[in-house]
């Protein structure tokens, strides 16, 4: 770090202020990424006729080059006219170590929607827990730049989505 850098680091701290810290991120990493599918199957509402998708979901990264993630994941199912809906909405900033990938979310937001019962529907803003995954990218069988989170639960592999 320059002197400046650190000078203008040392100010941030002494006096309070909110300054950005530069978190880098590898070029290879930084973009959007999705991951999801959609049912073959259609479900039809008797009342009112319309035909949708049985069941479906979407799951979404975006690194930007400074540290920060958003993650959206969303999925639908819809059974006997009666439809359900799960949304997360989670931001915050990324931490890396070589191949480990730690999220550290400023924000977790869930919301739960059941189309037969709206009394049960739900918001809720869940805690704000780390995450830690192994990382890497690759290239699936048809070329796309791929990005792989691991985990206790498994790996995920998420498509990267031109700009």
């Amino acid at each position: 770090m320059n002197y400046f850098g650190l000078l203008f680091l040392l100010t941030c701290i002494l006096f309070g202020l909110a300054c950005p810290l530069n978190r880098n991120l590898p070029d290879e990493m930084v973009g959007r990424w999705q991951n999801g599918n959609v049912s073959m199957l259609q479900e039809k509402n008797t009342t009112t006729g319309q035909v949708t998708a049985g069941n479906g979901s979407t799951f979404s990264y975006r690194f930007f080059g400074d540290g920060r993630f958003e993650f959206v994941g969303y999925m639908k199912s819809t059974m006997s006219g009666c439809t359900t809906e799960l949304f997360n909405d989670k931001r915050g900033r990324v931490e890396i170590d070589g191949s480990r990938l730690t999220l550290v979310p400023s924000k977790n937001l869930w919301r739960n929607t059941y189309g037969c019962s709206p009394d049960s529907n739900k918001e809720k803003d869940q805690p704000l827990d780390p995450e830690t995954f192994a990382w890497r990218t690759m290239k699936n069988e048809y070329g796309q730049q791929m990005i792989c989170l691991a985990n206790d639960n498994g790996e995920t592999c998420y498509r990267k989505e031109e700009n």
